[in-house]
Formats: C-alpha cells, sequence, structure tokens
C-alpha cells in the first residue's frame, strides 16, 4: 500500500513494515517476523525495486515481531540494522528489552517462545541512532525518543513529509489513534503517555504505527482525554 509517493505499508499479519524508496537506496522501517522475510523481499521486487538496493533497517525497538526478519534480511541484502542503544543490548543476547507482565501462564508461554525465537532475535546492530540523530533519509528523518511501551523505544518523524512512523508507541484504528498502554505490554506507563504527548507536539500529516492502519489528518485522534 503506497501511503505517498515513494513511501509504502507493506501488508503482513503479524506488525506493520514501511518501505521508504529514495535515490540512494531504500529503507526499512521495523522488520516483522522471520516468516515475513520472503513477503517484505516480494514487495520491494513488486514496486521496481532490487532488493540489493536496500541499505537501512530501522527497528522501533526490540520486540520479536519488529526484529524477528532484520537478520534474514540483513543477510539477503547486506543492510544496516540500525537501533537505539538499549535495543541493541537486547538483540546482542537474542532478547526483547523488558519481561512482559503476563502473569505465569503467560511467562511459561512467552518463555518457550524466546527459545524457539532467540536465534532470529539475535544479531549485532550495525549503528546505534540517539534520540535528536536526523538520518539522510526521507529528506531528514528524525529520531524520536518514545520509550514506555519498552526501554529505549524509538520512533522517527520526517518532517518534509509530515509522516511519523511510531512503532509500538501508539496503536491505530481507523481513523483513531490509540493510547497504548496495556500492562500486560507496557514497561513505563507514564513515560508511554509523555511519548504519546511529545509525537502529538510534532503535529504530523500522518501517523504510521506498528499495528493498525496508517491514519491522516491525526491532530485531533490523539487521545489527548486519556492522557
Amino acid at each position: 500500500m503506497e501511503i505517498i509517493p515513494n513511501v509504502h505499508r507493506i501488508p503482513l499479519l503479524s506488525a506493520n513494515v514501511f518501505l521508504i524508496i529514495d535515490e540512494d537506496g531504500l529503507t526499512l522501517i521495523d522488520a516483522a517476523m522471520h516468516s515475513s522475510v520472503k513477503k517484505i523481499l516480494n514487495y520491494i521486487r513488486s514496486c521496481g525495486q532490487h532488493p540489493a538496493r536496500l541499505k537501512h533497517i530501522l527497528l522501533t525497538h526490540a520486540d520479536i515481531d519488529h526484529v524477528g526478519g532484520a537478520k534474514a534480511l540483513k543477510a539477503h541484502t547486506g543492510a544496516k540494522v540500525c537501533a537505539s542503544k538499549i535495543a541493541a543490548g537486547a538483540l546482542a543476547e537474542g532478547k526483547s528489552s523488558r519481561e512482559l507482565g503476563v502473569g505465569r501462564v503467560g511467562k511459561l508461554w512467552f518463555s518457550l517462545m524466546h527459545r524457539v525465537f532467540t536465534s532470529s532475535m539475535r544479531m549485532d546492530v550495525d549503528e546505534v541512532l540517539s534520540p535528536g540523530q536526523t538520518l539522510p533519509i526521507l529528506d531528514g528523518l528524525e529520531v524520536i525518543d518514545t520509550q514506555g511501551h519498552t526501554p529505549g523505544h524509538i520512533s522517527f518523524y520526517a518532517k518534509a513529509a509530515g509522516l511519523l512512523f511510531a512503532g509500538d508507541s501508539l496503536r491505530t484504528r481507523t481513523g483513531k489513534i490509540i493510547l497504548n498502554i496495556s500492562p500486560a505490554i507496557t514497561w513505563d506507563r507514564e513515560k508511554t503517555i509523555a511519548s504519546t504527548r511529545r509525537q502529538a507536539e510534532l503535529k504530523p500529516k500522518a501517523v504510521c504505527s506498528g499495528h493498525g492502519p496508517v491514519v491522516f489528518e491525526p491532530e485531533g485522534e490523539f487521545p489527548y482525554k486519556q492522557l
């Protein structure tokens, strides 16, 4: 799905992956699950691009549904994997950067899942990103501190295009932005709220979240009443 010219949301079942097509190469924001790698590569080809043009894989945070495909995509394309310092440290150990608050049965389930997916999560990040840094992508892609869902969570804001790539710092439904503070998956509720405010202040033209559709003209849709 093309959001604006040369920016696409790749339709996947796990988490959203966004493709940016620049003259000097391609960028992915997040990498979904390992099982999605073939679909991602095929989508790149469907845009008339060769996967070898993929230069960067920008990770918003170290959850398996956002990073599971990064290692294989790097192997296929030679792209650089980029993440925050905290996410990079977690990925070096092949794990998420926080535990889930899911109770005894849930912890057992996720412990088993962790054993299955550790090999696809464990990787060395090529570049550590810092909030305030601007990347030479999409006429300037700013790294935004949006920790809360996880420690070290980052978002990316393309000011020229007005696009906010929010990862799991926000969720979206059709025409709506949802405050992502479920206790089971939220590391720090207050930091999540602060990150939501910070992103609202950017006044983006569109919010591209990790889960859910793109929300256009979202200024009136940020969940101020919940903050």
